[in-house]
């Protein structure tokens, strides 16, 4: 019997090249293991209450009322990936990887570990083959409406994700503002739907005295913002106002600001809130899309995996490549004048209405 050998393609990136293929994919495979130990860290708070000294997990397991040989379980499993480490003495200690675990720190992801490891994102994963038979998000298919009808319904399932949101996004507003001159500006708008607490304002109005912005979201994320915004020192420069940008936006901003927004539509919604912020603009304002713009090729990029999140959970949403938001915004009435990349897997798309 001949054995056909599968053709590998010469351009294909080199996954864990230091490990065998069939081991290699075993390691991509249990993946879904790191990422559930992951989560029971930070749902449990293990890095916050190893800052001040190594602890074993018999002292752990006292105080955070869980069962001490499974706890060392679970960090045994993260230090071997370089998320914690043992000692000698049994006692667990801080990696510069566990940092980001912190509730204290600059980036911090625990936020956004604990939302990627609750029961109803599970639950869409477990629905990804159906997604890709039919082309409807598991979201819809698991609870009968899309995922911002279903926030609007259930404000406090929406609450959890405002830390997760800011935490996210307060990298990529640092990128923004790093990369971008706003020169001239003298009212930002930050069209956000279930975005932040104003992680791009904040830092954008302190660095500039003399600029105007306007936080425009969903109710009960503009509640969740009130107090960040009066404790920030720009309260009197930052109108807070409800409503979604699907429907309306408020009027008169030198430039629109949308933060991982436009990646959540299809295409017609999304022409739809592009225009939006064209008809509400003042004259000579802009538009700046804040998104990973998906690049061609083999290469390893987080938006290719996020994509798929858009799949499962949002009402037609995807990551687009460069053409495609072009195409797009030429739709809506705009015209590309620029594409600033940054250190971030995010890139600024500058658009002005023609």
């Amino acid at each position: 019997m001949t054995v056909t050998q599968p053709t590998i393609a010469t351009n294909a990136p080199k996954v864990l090249p230091h490990l065998p293929p069939q081991v290699a994919m075993l390691q991509m495979i249990g993946g879904l293991r790191i990422s559930r130990c992951f989560y029971v860290a930070a749902v449990l708070g293990i890095a916050d209450r190893l800052v001040d000294a190594p602890k074993t997990s018999e002292e752990l397991a006292q105080v955070t009322e869980t069962h001490a040989p499974s706890l060392y379980r679970v960090l045994r499993s993260l230090a071997s990936v370089g998320v914690f480490s043992e000692d000698e003495d049994g006692r667990f200690h801080m990696t510069p990887t566990a940092e980001f675990l912190r509730s204290d720190v600059p980036d911090a992801i625990g936020a956004m570990v604990k939302v990627l490891g609750e029961d109803w994102h599970w639950k869409v994963w477990g629905r990804l083959f159906e997604s890709v038979q039919t082309g409807e998000a598991a979201f819809d298919q698991i609870h009968g409406m899309e995922l911002y009808d279903y926030c609007l319904q259930n404000p406090d399932f929406a609450r959890t994700h405002g830390p997760s949101k800011t935490s996210i996004s307060a990298r990529a507003s640092a990128a923004l503002i790093a990369n971008y001159d706003f020169s001239g500006v003298h009212k930002a708008v930050d069209v956000a739907v279930l975005g932040g607490y104003g992680n791009t304002l904040i830092p954008l109005l302190t660095t500039d005295s003399t600029m105007r912005g306007v936080l425009y979201d969903l109710p009960f994320v503009i509640d969740g913002a009130k107090p960040v915004i009066a404790a920030s020192g720009i309260g009197d420069r930052c109108e807070l106002m409800e409503g979604h940008c699907l429907y309306s936006v408020p009027s008169g901003g030198d430039v629109y600001i949308m933060m991982f927004v436009i990646h959540n539509w299809d295409d017609q919604r999304a022409i739809k809130i592009l225009q939006n912020c064209r008809n509400a603009m003042a004259e000579g304002g802009k538009v700046l899309l804040v998104e990973m713009v998906m690049p061609s090729g083999n290469d390893p990029f987080v938006g290719k995996f996020v994509d798929l999140e858009s799949l499962l959970t949002t009402p037609g949403g995807y990551e687009r490549t460069e053409t495609q938001y072009r195409s797009l915004l030429s739709a809506a009435g705009y015209e590309v004048t620029r594409i600033i990349p940054t250190q971030t897997a995010n890139s600024i798309i500058e658009a002005v209405p023609v």
